[in-house]
């Protein structure tokens, strides 16, 4: 999803896919380390990803740790090879990755997620902090790097942050309202994960209802947020209404 997020972004902005391709693996490399880091037993302890082994099931928790390590410096190593562009430079996109990525977003959600188990005083402001960062922060990075490898002006690339944040955020609202209401088959990772472990989730904190109207909302946000680029965006558009529809 990610990926595909920045070469749409990077369509709706006039550039070009091979421009945008380096970022679009980036991304893809630091959400990949992070999903492994997550299924760890001292984390999530999750032994299904994608319907298959998670790492550390199939190769041990130590070359888990390690693939997810690897991946994180790879992402930094495939970024560095892009171009520049005239309004933003190499030092831009390693700022933009390592910010999103980095102790005040990924990291620092990751950490609030972990300390919000088991606890009964969660507020939806709390909960928000973990989303923006845990999910919303790569999602919203990935379209701005698509952006920036299109040289996009300041006013679209903030048309493309208000876009990711409020996709982000919607993206996690359905991801809480799938786990309690979809087989593990149907999801691919093994369902009521969250409820039993008792994370800190929308459906947990606001009622499936008010969760749905909540995703949808946001959802609706994120369309409003596409309308700078008169109709260029559509790709962006189909992406938010698969988030908003899926099943897993």
């Amino acid at each position: 999803m990610r990926p595909l997020l920045t070469l749409a972004a990077a369509e709706a902005c006039g550039g070009a896919e091979s421009e945008a391709m380096p970022l679009a693996c980036a991304v893809e490399c630091i959400h990949t380390y992070s999903l492994i880091h997550d299924d760890l037993p001292a984390m999530d302890d999750d032994d299904l990803r994608r319907g298959n082994p998670t790492n550390h099931k199939v190769y041990g928790e130590g070359i888990a740790i390690l693939a997810g390590d690897a991946l994180l410096t790879q992402a930094f190593e495939i970024a560095a090879k892009c171009n520049a562009w005239p309004r933003y430079t190499h030092q831009d996109i390693v700022l933009e990755i390592a910010r999103a990525s980095g102790s005040l977003q990924l990291i620092a959600g990751q950490v609030a997620d972990l300390e919000g188990e088991a606890r009964k005083d969660v507020t939806i402001k709390d909960l928000k902090y973990i989303h923006e960062r845990k999910t919303s922060a790569l999602l919203c990075c990935s379209v701005r790097l698509g952006g920036m490898s299109a040289n996009c002006t300041p006013a679209k690339l903030e048309a493309l942050t208000k876009f990711g944040y409020n996709v982000g955020l919607a993206f996690q609202v359905i991801d809480d309202i799938l786990d309690v209401t979809q087989s593990t088959e149907e999801l691919g990772k093994t369902a009521g994960k969250d409820l039993n472990a008792d994370k800190t989730t929308y459906p947990a904190v606001m009622g499936l209802e008010k969760s749905r109207r909540e995703a949808r909302r946001l959802t609706k946000k994120a369309f409003d947020a596409l309308e700078p680029f008169r109709g260029r965006a559509r790709a962006l558009q189909a992406l938010a209404e698969y988030l908003l529809h899926r099943t897993n």
